[in-house]
């Protein structure tokens, strides 16, 4: 057991920080890349950390793991999230999730290694709740937005990934069950073992062979292909017709699939024009483009100055204020309330 054990471990290790080094070293200014660094790290250190009592660290080496791979759930959470929402940023909930985790981590960790002689035993439940609570939203995150994902890859891959790391995630949560209780062998070989097989796919899915690099001369340049073909013209005529013409995007609850039915093509037709042909990757925020456009016009309208802004989100296709006011700040910078005043002061 103990050398099946060597033999998933530490290539298992291995492969995560070579991916680490992949993420930072050709993607460090994407956050998707330094969350999945950050993941690929905490889950080698947690590795190295729980490996049994003949392969145990010295102290001071297995002090800076332990602390080390506190964060893997953490990260597993925030990496799962940046994949499915181009727009991620970190926003107030989750740096407060993020404490709470930590310091109870903290506390797990500070007991685990001999720091403080005991802890409260609802840390550990509370622990684990926040862990699967982040394991169940990333769940949802990942199938609430996939009727509005228009990169067909990333919408077909949605629910698979998303399965696989709430296991992992689960995997890790048990793991630190079991392993403040007492050092079991058999789930930490298994544990290496399915973390080599996910680092191994990651690996995979992150490295790409460039050809150029073994001919020592740039790859020649494929002509780009026409942002819409011939074929798809008359549909874009259609849709361009429905948005700027008929305005169906003013009706709430708008949906891919209604408006492919209005537009008399298949969804995936659809999908595919919107997505390859006018670049948008998400339909929700193809919608808000026509919306907050429509938005603002009727801010900037002396005559409409005493209509309450949620009466104009409502009357541009949003169902209440607060996604109106969330998509309106992230692409003009400022509050509707804030626009309307500008916007009316230049005409008063």
């Amino acid at each position: 057991m103990l050398l099946l054990d060597v033999l998933l471990r530490y290539p298992a290790v291995a492969v995560l920080l070579v991916s680490a080094a992949f993420c930072l070293r050709d993607g460090a200014r994407l956050v998707q890349a330094r969350l999945g660094a950050g993941l690929s790290i905490s889950v080698a250190a947690m590795l190295l950390g729980t490996a049994p009592p003949d392969l145990q660290l010295p102290y001071p080496a297995l002090v800076l793991v332990r602390l080390l791979d506190m964060p893997n759930a953490l990260f597993l959470w925030l990496f799962g999230r940046s994949l499915f929402d181009d727009g991620f940023r970190m926003r107030a909930p989750d740096w407060a999730v993020a404490a709470l985790y930590m310091v109870l981590m903290l506390v797990l960790r500070a007991t685990n290694l001999g720091f403080i002689e005991s802890r409260p035993e609802w840390v550990a439940y509370l622990t684990n709740a926040v862990s699967f609570a982040m394991a169940g939203h990333l769940v949802w995150v990942a199938l609430a937005g996939r009727r509005h994902d228009l990169v067909e890859s990333r919408r077909t891959m949605r629910p698979w990934f998303a399965i696989g790391l709430a296991i992992v995630l689960g995997l890790i949560v048990a793991g630190e069950a079991l392993f403040s209780r007492q050092h079991d062998a058999l789930v930490s070989t298994l544990r290496a073992g399915l973390t080599l097989m996910a680092g191994c796919w990651g690996l995979f899915w992150l490295a790409r062979l460039r050809t150029e690099a073994l001919l020592f001369q740039p790859a020649p340049k494929a002509a780009p292909p026409p942002p819409v073909s011939a074929k798809d013209s008359a549909l874009l005529a259609r849709l361009t017709a429905l948005m700027e013409t008929e305005r169906v995007f003013t009706e709430q609850g708008l949906t891919i699939g209604a408006l492919a039915e209005r537009a008399g093509v298949p969804e995936h037709q659809l999908r595919a024009l919107i997505n390859r042909g006018l670049g948008h990757r998400n339909f929700a925020a193809f919608l808000n483009g026509y919306r907050i456009a429509l938005a603002k016009e009727m801010l900037a309208d002396p005559d409409l100055a005493r209509v309450p802004v949620l009466t104009l989100a409502m009357d541009a296709g949003f169902a209440s204020l607060a996604p109106f006011n969330r998509a309106f700040r992230a692409m003009e910078g400022v509050t509707p309330t804030e626009f309307r005043e500008a916007a009316l002061s230049k005409t008063g």
